[in-house]
C-alpha cells in the first residue's frame, strides 16, 4: 500500500490482528484526507457496491474469512491487467485470495512485482511459511513475521512471547491472537494452556475455522475421544468446506482407500 501514507496505521494494525470492529472504528474518526489517503480507506473499508479492481479482491478476501467460499478466479482474470497489477493494494489482497485457495505460484508471481512494500513483503513471508519454505520467508525479513517464523522453525517459546505481547497491546485478546497463542503452546506440547486458550477463543466465535482445526489438532495430539474429533470435524467441514485443513485430510483419505484397494487386490 502507499507508503506516503501514515493515516492508517493504526487502522491496519488492527486490521491484521482481527480486531475488525476496532479498525474499523478508528477508521471512522478520519476525516479531511489526502486523495491517496482516501483510495487506502477505501481498500480497508469496502463500500457496499464498487467495481473497481482493488475492491473486487477485497470483497473476495472478505468472503473467504466469513464463509469459505470465494472465486479467485476473478483475482486472476483481474492480474492479467498489468495496470491493475502494477496496484500493491490489489497485489497483497488478492494474494492472499490465491494463497487461501491453494494457488501459492499465482500469489508470490503476483507479490513480486512490488518487493519494497510492506505489505506485499508480509503477504509473501506467509505465503513462503504456508508452503514450509522458512528458510525463504527469513531471508524476506527478520523482525517482521518474528513470531510466525519461529513456530514454524521452532521458536516456539519465542513466538508465543511475541503472541502474548501483541495480545497485550490490544484492549482484549480476539480470537486471531488466542489461536495463534494457541498454536504457540501446541509447538511446545503444553495442551492445558493451549485448551483454555482455544475455548477462550470458541466462545468468541463458535465458528471460526482456524479455532475448529486447531482444536482438531489439539484433540488428536492430546488423545481426545474419537467421538470428540469427529464432532470437531464435522463443525470445521460445515463452516468451511474448503479448509485447507479438510481438503488435505480428504486427500489423504482418498490416498489410503486407493493403497487399500491396491493391496486387496
Amino acid at each position: 500500500m502507499p507508503e506516503v501514507v501514515d493515516e492508517f496505521f493504526t487502522a491496519r494494525n488492527l486490521l491484521y490482528l482481527g480486531a475488525y470492529a476496532q479498525s474499523l472504528s478508528t477508521l471512522a474518526s478520519l476525516t479531511r484526507l489526502s486523495p491517496d489517503a482516501q483510495v487506502e480507506r477505501d481498500s480497508l473499508h469496502l463500500p457496499a457496491s464498487t467495481t473497481s479492481p482493488v475492491l473486487q479482491a477485497v470483497r473476495q478476501l472478505a468472503q473467504q474469512h466469513a464463509n469459505g467460499q470465494a472465486d479467485h478466479s476473478i483475482v486472476l482474470r483481474l492480474a492479467e491487467d498489468p495496470a491493475v497489477a502494477s496496484s500493491a493494494v490489489f497485489a497483497a489482497v488478492g494474494a492472499q485470495v490465491l494463497a487461501n485457495a491453494g494457488q501459492y505460484s499465482e500469489a508470490l508471481r503476483l507479490l513480486a512485482g512490488h518487493p519494497k512494500n510492506l505489505e506485499c513483503v508480509c503477504v509473501m513471508v506467509s505465503v513462503y511459511l504456508r508452503i514450509n519454505r522458512a528458510d525463504l520467508a527469513q531471508k524476506l525479513v527478520e523482525r517482521l513475521a518474528e513470531a510466525w517464523v519461529g513456530v514454524v522453525r521452532g521458536g516456539a517459546r519465542e513466538a508465543g512471547y511475541v503472541f502474548e505481547e501483541l495480545a497485550q497491546a490490544q484492549a482484549a485478546a480476539n480470537v486471531r491472537l488466542l489461536g495463534a497463542q494457541a498454536v504457540a503452546k501446541l509447538q511446545m506440547a503444553e495442551y492445558p494452556e493451549a485448551r483454555g486458550l482455544l475455548e477462550e477463543a470458541t466462545e468468541r466465535d463458535p465458528r471460526d475455522a482456524e479455532t475448529l482445526a486447531n482444536r482438531l489438532v489439539l484433540e488428536t495430539l492430546a488423545g481426545g475421544a474419537a467421538d470428540q474429533r469427529a464432532r470437531l470435524l464435522g463443525q470445521l467441514k460445515a463452516a468451511s468446506p474448503e479448509h485447507a485443513f479438510v481438503k488435505d485430510l480428504a486427500a489423504k483419505e482418498a490416498e489410503f482407500d486407493r493403497l487399500a484397494a491396491e493391496l486387496g487386490k
